[in-house]
């Protein structure tokens, strides 16, 4: 027996039922090999309709409407036009259901059909699909409803522009080479049962699920991030979106990037996002220090680099670009460091430069210049006065003061040589 709700509508429900035919009166309708017969009050509940039509015309009265259609498709239209809620336990009684009630005309019928659960065949799977998920800000418009909606107009056109005397075929939405266990495991996420993650694989596979569903809403809910102490929010910088950043700062004050996910209902945070060797070459992140400028940079190149621009393209049209590359004045106050296993003290940068009395971080025209100086530097041939650190893992704040930006070290992992150390990162 199936145990799926009922379908009702969500509007309040009006007892007056317009005479449109005798509500005393008895018709009969001829359904396949069923017979039907109903009150003129219940053909009237759902009017005007391709029966109140037929019954209006004085010669058709005593007559027997007859279809040649499915009659226990027809029975949840008689239970529906009698006033009872009905219950749909699958995707083909769903779609012959919606299609028989757009050919004969039913709109209450259509309306309460549109405002309940979708359903869909996944890897041979049906599935009811909550409206509590389907139709809020950032799922919606998705898979289903696209679906659902082309079938509608598709019906629609066909029937008036032929004059059809069936509706035509139509089948549900069926995806056959999609996971009906990731689709399972996406619903019950969607509920709120967060444990059915079981690891961080897992959860990229479902995160793979939404994009394709285009469950936009639920993406941002599946994507890992965690909360700092001083509550910045935390993201790999893979999962960060360009419509959640926001740029509080102004020419003369200096502020980091804040972030929201975007349909998320939370307020702007600023931002940490982290850079793992595991999704770039180790090579394509270096922290550049430069004893002769004592300017201590950090310079991106190849897939971390375009990474970063597709991300930040609105917020770093400052930064020095040299071909595939984008290079960061960096900041180090109250970072932490680890350099091939060891944890570097409060000051390392400042001892490696030279640097007797260090400054604030800052984004002055001045260090910009010796920023082009340095970039000439690593190609001379002396290269005693460039010391470079490949970082394997690291975590940063972007800060800006209006269009110029700089990156802030927040936790580096770092190796000038081989390195297996691990810390706990995101």
């Amino acid at each position: 027996m199936s145990t799926n709700p009922p379908i009702a509508t969500t509007e309040e429900y009006n007892p007056q039922v317009p005479p449109i035919l005798p509500h005393e009166k008895v018709y009969s309708i001829q359904v396949g090999y069923k017979l039907f017969r109903l009150s003129g009050l219940s053909l009237s509940s759902d009017a005007p309709s391709y029966f109140t039509k037929f019954f209006e015309q004085p010669d058709n009265e005593e007559k027997i409407l007859f279809f040649d259609r499915n009659p226990l498709i027809f029975e949840k239209i008689y239970n529906h036009l009698q006033g009872y809620s009905i219950n749909i336990n699958n995707d083909f009684e769903f779609v012959h259901l919606w299609s028989d009630c757009f050919y004969f005309g039913l709109k209450r019928l259509q309306k309460i059909l549109s405002e309940q659960d979708l359903f869909a065949n996944i890897g041979n799977q049906t599935f009811r699909i909550p409206q509590s998920l389907i139709n809020i800000p950032g799922n919606s418009p998705n898979f289903f409803t696209i679906n659902y909606d082309r079938l509608l107009i598709d019906n629609l056109n066909l029937i008036e522009s032929k004059n059809m005397l069936r509706p035509p075929p139509q089948t549900p939405p069926t995806v056959n080479n999609r996971s009906s266990e990731l689709f399972h495991d996406l619903l019950e996420f969607s509920k709120g049962n967060n444990l059915i993650v079981r690891n961080d694989d897992h959860r990229q596979l479902l995160i793979r699920e939404a994009r394709y569903y285009r469950f936009l809403e639920l993406e941002q809910r599946l994507i890992k991030h965690r909360l700092s102490p001083f509550g910045e929010i935390i993201l790999n910088i893979n999962d960060i979106s360009r419509k959640g950043l926001l740029n509080p700062s102004t020419k003369e004050q200096e502020m980091a990037l804040m972030y929201c996910r975007p349909f998320i209902k939370e307020q702007h945070r600023e931002l940490i996002f982290q850079i793992d060797a595991k999704d770039f070459d180790q090579s394509e992140l270096k922290i550049v220090l430069n004893k002769k400028t004592k300017l201590p940079t950090v310079k991106i190149t190849n897939k971390a680099c375009h990474k970063l621009q597709q991300v930040f393209k609105d917020h770093i049209s400052e930064v020095l670009i040299d071909d595939k590359s984008l290079i960061f004045l960096v900041g180090f106050t109250n970072s932490t460091t680890f350099i091939n296993g060891k944890e570097m003290n409060p000051n390392w940068v400042n001892e490696l430069l030279g640097i007797d009395n260090p400054t604030t971080d800052d984004t002055s025209n001045k260090k910009k210049r010796k920023i082009d100086d340095q970039s000439n530097t690593t190609d001379d041939s002396d290269k005693g006065d460039i010391i470079e650190i490949n970082l394997s893992r690291s975590l940063w704040k972007l800060v800006s003061r209006g269009h110029l930006a700089r990156l802030h070290a927040v936790t580096l992992e770092g190796f000038t040589c081989s390195s297996d150390t691990k810390i706990d990162f995101l």
